[in-house]
């Protein structure tokens, strides 16, 4: 056998070898659920500034205070999951006490994080996050029964796995979701959450406007509400 002859037969085995190899399974391990950090003792201190517009007057005021999310306790669900309690303080600024305001809950597993606020059930997150995604956020609220202004949201991921300093804080991956976006020329509704892995909620906006001159920019608009939410100290 020539040494020409060798190769080929070599190189055919090689060939051979290669193709019937399969390809490794991926390691990879979705994260998801590390933007919605569940565990008793954690909490979250928002800087808060909630804008009101009277279309009496043409003016704003804006009132400026601090809440704190904090997980108190948890429990064993139905579902056989984990719930955990949200407890909420509130103060107007960082000199003085936290006064207890309300309890909220939440619940993750490893295709949703729902939260409960005011006894209205959210379904904040679904797991695994992509760009892109939809989802019906408010599907547990019974709309017809006086809250129909939760009627048809769709919120939508975006912005995945974006890094982000905010309010001196330095966070390496992020995720936006908007819950709701309808404008028109005199009407704008919008409310949209941003978490962070890790840390979890780190910022919200809820913007409820109003305008009869379709000329005012909606930095300035005539009628409602809008409140945002930064977190200044995670823990």
């Amino acid at each position: 056998m020539n040494f020409k002859h060798i190769l080929l037969t070599f190189s055919a085995f090689i060939l051979l070898f290669t193709s019937c190899k399969k390809d490794p399974i991926s390691s990879s391990i979705d994260e998801s659920t590390k933007y919605f950090p569940l565990q008793v003792g954690r909490y979250t201190i928002f800087d808060v500034d909630s804008i009101h517009y009277n279309d009496v007057t043409m003016t704003s005021d804006t009132t400026r205070f601090q809440i704190k999310e904090e997980i108190g306790s948890s429990f064993s669900d139905s579902t056989g999951g984990v719930t955990y309690i949200i407890k909420r303080y509130r103060r107007m600024n960082d000199t003085l006490n936290w006064l207890e305001v309300n309890e909220w809950n939440a619940t993750v597993n490893k295709s949703r994080a729902e939260k409960t606020e005011e006894n209205l059930r959210f379904v904040k997150m679904i797991f695994p996050i992509s760009e892109g995604i939809k989802w019906r956020g408010n599907q547990y609220i019974d709309t017809s029964n006086g809250l129909d202004e939760y009627y048809g949201w769709e919120y939508e991921y975006s912005e995945v796995n974006i890094g982000k300093i905010q309010n001196g804080l330095s966070l390496d991956s992020t995720v936006t979701v908007t819950e709701q976006n309808n404008e028109n020329l005199i009407e704008k509704d919008f409310e949209q959450e941003v978490y962070a892995k890790n840390f979890g909620l780190i910022y919200r906006i809820q913007e409820h406007v109003s305008k009869q001159d379709v000329s005012i920019p909606w930095t300035n608009p005539e009628k409602g509400t809008k409140v945002i939410m930064m977190a200044k100290e995670i823990h």
